[in-house]
């Protein structure tokens, strides 16, 4: 490993397959046994927490101490130890899964979890393995989801976009740190995760990755009024699903009096529904393929399921108190993406945001197979703002409609009969996007294979119309 390769995995962060360890301590053993009994890992010596890297030359002793500590493990951890060319205050400790699961250490059990290694009982710990072939869903390879044919540069952008890191390897190289890009052959393989996140049209290869949103009339499920499958990659399948949920339920505005903003009010708040997508979409069964997360509004209620029941051992009254990752990479990315800020506290979040604005706590209905988060909607009416209805044009509202799902700039010109030039840009799209009713996938408005989408803002002006 060079030194420009270290930076890049520095920016990166911690996560699912990659610890910083700023000294070796009896700690060291904790972080070695979590990566054997999950996916394996990395773990940078001689960086801090903060990414720094601490001015201590690290050498052969030191890495002979690291080896003792992994052979001292029970059962004994195969390490590889690796050096960095041009930086002598850091080496790499490379931990594969480990193929005689379970390990412990002289701390007990630990378990690989988002960018921390958990303490876990034997028994829970054996439950886990027991299930194995399940849990690993997520980590296993693709193949016919072909790298060259299928991986979509910009979904790899658009996640650094939304992690707010740079990226400075290569489109491969990157994804291999990522943990969902594997070699075989030398050939670049996409995991299961891989493909979920940066292909355009995931459930190709995954046919259950499918969400199915549905708006029915009433309080059963008889009259269809609003229906649409969601196809594409996580994140893409995140931003429609809540296009969806826009128009389905009643949003309006509310000015700041402090700060004299308008602010968006959702009958349900945002934050609790945004927690219970993404968490349908990071713990439900991908084993099972007959099956599809269902997001469906009602009259009275809005339900997010998921097939998947708890993880054994753990029954509704841990919910909030403690977690376990059934695809503990799709998880991983979703926290570096920022779509889940901290780690197992997602049904904590919810009732939160429930509470807050007055509104009862969220219902659970689970069992073995299936899990459910159930919203009660609100009865009073929130006041909406139409101002900014009157002042857009009908091509305006077109071009909003027109972006319910991400367009290029090519694309919504062609849509409104216009050539592609910056004039053309500059006229019909620009006063959107400043507005704050269209938002771009990419952050510079001239990047390549910029595309924009319609914003919450957006959508409740087309509500209006």
């Amino acid at each position: 490993m060079n030194k420009q390769e270290l930076l890049a995995l520095i920016e990166q962060g911690e996560g699912f397959h990659l610890e910083f360890k700023e000294s070796i301590n009896s700690n060291l053993s904790k972080e070695i046994v979590a990566f054997a009994n999950a996916k394996g890992g990395m773990i940078l010596v001689g960086v801090a927490d903060n990414g720094t890297i601490k001015n201590k030359v690290l050498g052969n002793d030191d890495k002979s101490k690291v080896q003792t500590i992994a052979r001292e493990c029970d059962p004994p951890i195969d390490i590889n130890l690796e050096s960095v060319h041009d930086e002598p205050n850091v080496f790499v400790v490379h931990v594969s899964a480990g193929l005689n699961k379970p390990y412990r250490c002289t701390g007990g059990f630990y378990m690989r979890e988002g960018a921390n290694s958990n303490k876990r009982t034997t028994e829970e710990i054996r439950n886990m393995f027991i299930d194995a072939e399940r849990f690993s869903f997520d980590d296993q390879l693709c193949p016919q989801a072909e790298f060259s044919r299928y991986f979509v540069p910009q979904k790899l952008k658009r996640f650094f976009t939304e992690a707010k890191k740079e990226q400075s390897l290569s489109d491969v190289d990157t994804l291999h740190n990522l943990g969902v890009l594997k070699f075989v052959d030398s050939k670049p393989i996409l995991t299961n995760t891989g493909v979920l996140f940066f292909v355009d049209n995931p459930s190709f290869f995954i046919r259950q990755s499918v969400i199915q949103c549905v708006r029915y009339k009433g309080n059963v499920k008889v009259d269809i009024e609003d229906q649409k499958d969601l196809t594409s990659d996580i994140i893409t399948n995140i931003d429609e699903a809540f296009v969806f949920l826009r128009r389905s339920l009643d949003v309006g505005f509310e000015i700041n009096s402090s700060s004299l903003q308008r602010q968006e009010v959702w009958e349900i708040p945002i934050v609790a529904l945004r927690e219970a997508v993404v968490n349908a979409i990071a713990h439900r069964d991908y084993v099972n393929r007959g099956t599809h997360i269902q997001i469906e509004v009602f009259d009275d209620r809005v339900s997010i399921t998921n097939f998947g029941g708890l993880a054994k051992g753990f029954t509704k009254d841990d919910l909030g108190k403690r977690s376990a990752h059934r695809n503990p990479n799709i998880v991983d990315l979703l926290h570096r993406a920022n779509f889940i800020e901290k780690l197992g506290t997602g049904i904590l979040r919810i009732n939160q945001e429930l509470e807050r604005v007055g509104q009862p706590p969220a219902e659970f209905d689970v069992n073995e197979y299936w899990f459910s988060i159930i919203f009660k909607r609100s009865k009073k009416t929130i006041r909406r703002d139409n101002s900014d209805a009157k002042s857009l044009s009908e091509r305006d509202i077109s071009i909003l409609k027109f972006c319910e799902s991400s367009k290029s700039r090519a694309e919504i010109l062609s849509f409104i009969g216009i050539s592609n030039t910056s004039r053309n840009y500059n006229n019909n799209i620009k006063h959107l996007v400043e507005q704050g009713y269209l938002d771009r996938t990419l952050g510079a408005s001239s990047a390549p294979n910029q595309k924009y989408f319609l914003t919450e803002a957006g959508a409740n002006l087309i509500d209006l119309h």
